[in-house]
């Protein structure tokens, strides 16, 4: 070993002494860690290291002998032939997507498809390098950079110390591509070494190659086995549907109970109730159009942040100074009309049965279901999703997905550890990095503020003046908590910014907790009740005038663009607001959409909404409405699944770009997902209730 240490070292100041300039005058600062590196490696003997040195004799072998070449029939040498394998790792290995300032990128794709063809004396792997880099500590004016192009002219202020350095969410991670000896994708000593000439300034969290990350587990092949069993049943149940139809035989079975079982997983039964273009008269026309709009606007902020994840990662920053921009940027508002449409039928239903049956309110056994009709009705679906999410995603390691700082393999981990907090929906209790099943966490606090409202209905019920009074006391604790929370953290008034990069931390304090998110579900608590109280004759509404209806259309526009709107100069960082400015516009933001959705209910349900009720009452919405649930919980498999189809990382062209060619894909096939789920597994579950 230390002959080959001794050759590899003097094969190194033979290749120096061929160097066409002096490579004493490279700055120190390049310089020095290039030979610690050197060193380190040559001393280094482990598998990994001693398949890079051979790789790398073999390119020193084959540049000496080529530098000798006047004929090409020189380059068949053995020496140039036998380093091909060679070549190919250094060909693949990732490079900038431009040089271009403006494209300036913290992940470096290499060619994926050359990787893998490589026949040699060992195995390779593509493999993406996961670096945190502390660019605080960077003098990038001594290296001869300008930071024009950024926010202020300067890099972002990353909290290193206070945070988690590899968390997937720190945005402050570079990735490069990497054809490398397969013996090094565990190897330590590449962290090590990248620590030391770097002084600490960058620090290799994982190097997270293609490929199954596992081989299929038996959680995997149970979860298949259920999943082919439900799909075997809904065929049996359709053909005996099919049969009975034909032969009259409906009549005869339809008593049965094990019929009646049966059915519930038909096809074709549970398809007419999905598509069907007919509703109840009493329903809320409006709803299933906005829940299939606020789900797209969801769907494209996913969209946006996981193409922002790409190779040319200023971009999705630099996309904030268009200003129409921010109605796809500042998608937060959406969450809210979700939590807003919960609250609005959970009161809606409550006080329709109160006023019907006022015994309902008083019986221990309605209440007692009304527990377990809510659990029932979601968790089937969810549950069976987070396991196909935990089953599938291993399998789905392709380019993207080991190049992106979503990091799969923790989000699988996360679940195998903590699945039962997501069937009690307290999992987003946990850190948002420890959280299974990404987009679980608007479940868990929609069921917790669904736990909580027999508090606000019961009050309301018995007195509206007592109510109405929780109501806004409910409102002021959730304001206090938001002006506390900001100002204990320092936290900014949305999660992503050009200069606050700590999304964590906002959403483990704010984003994610049910008292900063419940005044949009009180609102729809107050808007169901008054619904109610107008359709039964028990509060007499004045039909307001034509001035008076345009004004109030004005204004509720009004305060929907100020939310959207409000923080274009501070999202893009050229403007900076106190912890007090911060925290008013987390609280009234929240007040101030929930109006504007709540009209916009209210002015459809009492025709005052002219063309807006014909657009968003129309029967077509319905089935998107329908299918709204189980399309939110895919679209984020769906999205992993597209973006790990192509061989390279995301790559962000605009927003607009983004939306055409990832969002309306994604939202297609999550329907289409979601049909097949709702047939197979909500529907059926749901008639079982």
């Amino acid at each position: 070993r230390m002959k080959w240490r001794i050759l590899y070292l003097f094969f190194i100041t033979l290749t120096a002494a061929q160097i066409p300039f002096n490579i004493f005058s490279i700055p120190a600062s390049i310089r020095d860690p290039m030979f610690y590196t050197i060193m380190e490696v040559a001393k280094t003997d482990t598998q990994c290291f001693r398949d890079i040195k051979t790789s790398f004799n073999r390119l020193l072998l084959a540049a000496l002998t080529a530098q000798k070449c006047k004929t090409l029939d020189c380059f068949r040498d053995e020496k140039i032939t036998n380093a091909s394998y060679a070549l190919k790792m250094l060909a693949s290995t990732g490079h900038p997507h431009s040089l271009h300032t403006d494209e300036l990128s913290v992940s470096w794709s290499g060619d994926p498809k050359l990787c893998r063809s490589i026949e040699g004396p060992f195995d390779t792997k593509y493999c993406y390098m996961h670096v945190s880099v502390d660019w605080n500590r960077i003098d990038f004016a001594a290296l001869g950079f300008s930071l024009y192009h950024l926010p202020g002219g300067k890099i972002p202020q990353f909290d290193i110390a206070n945070s988690d350095r590899c968390n997937p969410l720190a945005v402050s991670n570079v990735k490069v591509a990497l054809c490398i000896p397969a013996s090094c994708e565990k190897d330590t000593n590449i962290g090590r070494i990248l620590h030391n000439i770097t002084k600490g300034i960058a620090h290799l969290c994982e190097v997270n190659c293609v490929g199954p990350k596992a081989e299929p587990s038996s959680f995997f092949y149970i979860f298949n086995t259920v999943f082919i069993s439900l799909l075997c049943l809904a065929i049996v149940a359709s053909l005996f549907d099919y049969y009975a139809t034909n032969k009259d035989l409906e009549v005869q079975w339809k008593h049965r109970t094990g019929w009646k079982v049966l059915m519930t997983f038909s096809v074709p039964r549970n398809t007419i109730s999905l598509f069907s273009l007919s509703t109840r008269g009493d329903a809320i026309l409006c709803l299933d159009a906005i829940r299939f709009i606020t789900f797209t606007w969801v769907a494209n902020g996913h969209s946006d942040l996981y193409a922002g994840d790409g190779d040319n990662s200023l971009q999705l920053i630099r996309s904030g100074d268009y200003f129409l921009n921010d109605v796809l940027l500042n998608g937060y508002a959406a969450v809210d009309t979700f939590f807003l449409l919960s609250g609005l039928l959970l009161s809606y239903t409550f006080f329709k049965k109160a006023h019907s049956n006022p015994e309902f309110v008083h019986s221990p056994y309605n209440w007692i279901m009304y527990y377990v009709h809510r659990w029932l009705r979601l968790t089937p679906s969810y549950m069976l999703f987070v396991a196909a999410f935990a089953a599938w995603t291993p399998q789905m390691h392709d380019v993207w997905a080991a190049g992106t700082a979503q990091n799969s393999t923790r989000l699988v981990e996360n679940c195998a550890n903590s699945w039962w907090l997501n069937a009690l929906y307290l999992n987003n209790f946990l850190n948002i990095q420890d959280i299974c099943f990404p987009v679980s966490w608007f479940l868990c606090v929609d069921t917790q503020l669904y736990w909580t409202a027999p508090l606000f209905l019961v009050a309301i019920y018995y007195s509206w003046k007592t109510g109405l009074g929780a109501i806004l006391g409910g409102a002021l604790f959730s304001i206090g908590s938001i002006v506390f929370l900001t100002w204990r953290y320092n936290l900014p008034a949305i999660g992503f910014t050009a200069k606050h990069t700590n999304i964590a931390e906002f959403s483990n304090h704010l984003y994610v907790k049910p008292w900063t998110r419940c005044i949009p579900y009180l609102a729809g608590i107050v808007c169901g009740y008054f619904i109610v109280q107008i359709r039964k004759n028990a509060m007499k509404l004045r039909i307001p005038k034509r001035w008076e209806l345009i004004v109030y259309w004005l204004v509720s526009t009004a305060l929907g663009l100020t939310v959207v709107f409000a923080v274009y100069n501070y999202g893009r960082g050229y403007s900076d607001w106190s912890i007090t400015e911060r925290a008013l516009y987390g609280s009234f933001a929240r007040i101030g959409w929930s109006m504007a959705v709540a009209w916009v209910v209210f002015a459809c349900t009492f025709d005052w909404a002219g063309p807006v009720k014909y657009l968003l009452e129309h029967p077509l919405w319905y089935p998107l409405g329908r299918l709204s649930y189980c399309a939110f919980l895919a679209h984020l498999f769906v999205l992993h699944y597209i973006l790990n189809l192509g061989d390279r990382p995301a790559h962000l062209v605009s927003l607009l770009h983004t939306y055409l060619t990832l969002s309306i894909p994604v939202v297609f096939v999550s329907y289409v997902v979601a049909y097949v789920w709702s047939c197979l597994v909500e529907i059926p579950f749901a008639k079982l209730e």
